[in-house]
Formats: structure tokens, C-alpha cells, sequence
């Protein structure tokens, strides 16, 4: 049983939710959307947007039906106890997976811009105590560095607008160019900076009155959208199309131009600035997994978070160069497309049907 002193209230969904979605796509999805729908994939970030607001909706119709309301007992209640015991433990895969994207892709990035001789391993070892002691403690101190992350690197957002003064606008012209499967292509690829709302699953039980917390959600997934429409806009009147196909990291490249006079590379402040983005991404997703193992097997929250902590360690280390890297988001973004968009939708509708079976049966 969840004590009192452990929910947070409704609003701090909006950080949750939004602090869970900004990571290091925010550095470089411009180029990756740009693949399909060319100058008009700012759209595809829109159409993304408005389809994980769909799942948060179908999200919060199966939680709100179940006592504790988290995906370990809708799965035992959909599933039984033994797959849906197993399908649990696949999402505990897929967070650990996602943990593993969003840590081991901000390391390449120092590594290229800042640390080319960085260790992955060292700078690991100074990481995973921090990770550790936010995991290991109430929940409260998760929602506290989410909540630090969204406010505090806001001001990153601002200097984004200094390049609108090189802008051209006929880069984006004219809108709708391109066909709508082409918009749809590219938003399957805008919804990987979305991904990490997928915790909701687990931390809804400790929203005090969980019901009144949805628009909150919808409110901090509305910010992300906006954000991300708002740097793809800024990105794509700034580089020409074929300067997009080249440059692999478009947000940095825009830091890289700002000058001022105590701090000539900005790029380096953004970096480590982001830093404040990046862990709550990864504090979300591992106490999610350590969660879900203590919920699904008892096991001690303690000793699980050890023992996942070494698994992303691990996985960080042996995910070797720009080759390992891409493998980890290729691979992530399309079990996320099917998790998010193919398993919730099922979901779903198996939970609705056994509900009504068991009701019609009582």
C-alpha cells in the first residue's frame, strides 16, 4: 500500500510527463524526421504529438479501472498471473532499453563535441551513484529532478531564437508539399522523442487523486510538441535541405553560432546544461523497471536497483562507437512504435472485454 506522504499531486504530472518525453532527441531529431517529409516533417512533429495524446488517453481508460492501477496488475488481471507475469517483465526489458538509449547517446555526444577521449566506463562509474541514490529513495525525489528538469534548462529554449535572425523562410516553402504518407512516415520517427511517457504505467498509483492528473498529462505532452515544433520550425528556416542531410546534431550546430562575450563556446554550456534534461530520463525509466520488479516478483527495491544499475552499466559499455549507438535507437524506436501504438491500443481492448465478462459473470 502507498503511504499519503508518498503521492505528489496531480499537477506534477505535467513535469512527469514532459521531463520523460525532452532527452537528446532535442539535439538532433531535426535531420532524422527531415528523411521523409523534406521541410514540411515540422508537420510530422504535430501529427506525432497528437497521437501519443490518443495513447495517454487509452493509458489512463485502462488504469483508472483497476485498484492499483499500474501495469503489473492490469496484466495479471487481463493476462493471469504467468504471461501476464512475462509480458511485464518484457516491458521491464524495454525500459531498461530505453534507459540505455538516452544515457549512451548523451556520452557520444560529449565524446564528439567536448571529450573525445572520455571514457564511457569512468564517467559511468561517477553517474551510476547519482542514478542510484535518486532510485533507491520515495518517489518524491524522482518527481524533484523531473521537476528541475524542465525549469531549470529552460533558458536553453530562449537562445534558440538568436539564429531566427539568419533565417530564411522560403526553406520551408510551400507547406504541404509533400504527400500525407510521407508526413505519416516521418512522425513514426518524431514519436521516438516522445517515448518516455510510457512510465505513466507505473508511477500512476502515486498521484494523489490519479484521476484529475490526466490533463495534466495531455498539458505536458502539449508543451513537448509545442517545443519540438517550435525548434524543428527554427532548424528548418535556418539549414537548407541538403545542409540538414549533413549535419547530424542541427540544435548544437544553432548553439555553435551564438557569441557572447564571457563564453565562446555556447555549445559547451548546452552540453553540459542538458545534463539536468538527460537524468531525468534515465532516474524515470530506471525507477520505473526497479518498480515494476519489486510490484511483479518482491523482490527488495533496493537490491533490484543494484542489480539494474550493473545491467545498464553494462549494456552502456559493450554499445561501442557511432555504430552501436545507432543500433540502440533503431532498435528502441521500433519496439516503442509497437509498444505504444500496436500493444496499448490491444491492451485496451482485451482489458474492456475481460471487464465486461467479469461484470456480466458477478
Amino acid at each position: 500500500m502507498i503511504s499519503v506522504n508518498d503521492k505528489v499531486p496531480p499537477l506534477m504530472v505535467f513535469f512527469l510527463i514532459s521531463a520523460s518525453q525532452i532527452g537528446v532527441g532535442f539535439l538532433g531529431f531535426q535531420s532524422i524526421i527531415n528523411q521523409y517529409a523534406g521541410h514540411d516533417a515540422w508537420i510530422s512533429v504535430i501529427v506525432a504529438g497528437l497521437g501519443v495524446s490518443a495513447i495517454i488517453w487509452i493509458m489512463y481508460q485502462i488504469l483508472k479501472h483497476d485498484d492499483k492501477g499500474d501495469i503489473i496488475a492490469v496484466h495479471q488481471f487481463t493476462y493471469g498471473k504467468w504471461l501476464g507475469n512475462f509480458l511485464t517483465l518484457l516491458f521491464i526489458m524495454y525500459l531498461l532499453l530505453m534507459a540505455t538509449v538516452v544515457l549512451r547517446t548523451y556520452i557520444e555526444i560529449i565524446q564528439v563535441w567536448m571529450f573525445p577521449h572520455l571514457k564511457v566506463w569512468a564517467f559511468l562509474l561517477l553517474l551510476i551513484p547519482l542514478i542510484y541514490y535518486t532510485i533507491s529513495d520515495q518517489f518524491r525525489t524522482v518527481v524533484g529532478v523531473c521537476f528541475l528538469g524542465i525549469v531549470y534548462p529552460f533558458f536553453l529554449n530562449l537562445s534558440l531564437l538568436y539564429p531566427l535572425t539568419y533565417a530564411e523562410f522560403t526553406y520551408i516553402m510551400p507547406i504541404m508539399d509533400h504527400a500525407i504518407t510521407d508526413i505519416m512516415q516521418s512522425s513514426t520517427l518524431a514519436v521516438l522523442n516522445f517515448m518516455g511517457f510510457s512510465a505513466l504505467f507505473v508511477f500512476y498509483p502515486f498521484i494523489r487523486e490519479s484521476g484529475k492528473s490526466q490533463k495534466y498529462a495531455h498539458y505536458g505532452n502539449l508543451y513537448t510538441t509545442v517545443l519540438y515544433v517550435l525548434v524543428c520550425l527554427i532548424a528548418y528556416v535556418f539549414y537548407s535541405q541538403r545542409e540538414l542531410d549533413e549535419v547530424i546534431w542541427p540544435t548544437l550546430e544553432l548553439w555553435k553560432i551564438l557569441e557572447m562575450p564571457l563564453m565562446e563556446r555556447f555549445e559547451y554550456f548546452g552540453i553540459a546544461t542538458m545534463f539536468f534534461t538527460i537524468l531525468p530520463n534515465v532516474v524515470l525509466f530506471m525507477w520505473a523497471a526497479t518498480r515494476t520488479v519489486n510490484r511483479a516478483f518482491g523482490f527488495q527495491h533496493k537490491k533490484v536497483a543494484v542489480v539494474l544499475l550493473i545491467i545498464l552499466y553494462i549494456a552502456s559499455v559493450i554499445s561501442t562507437g557511432r555504430e552501436g549507438v545507432n543500433i540502440l535507437n533503431d532498435s528502441a524506436g521500433r519496439i516503442g512504435l509497437v509498444f505504444l501504438f500496436i500493444y496499448i491500443p490491444v491492451l485496451f481492448i482485451i482489458h474492456f472485454i475481460r471487464r465486461k465478462v467479469r461484470k456480466n459473470v458477478s
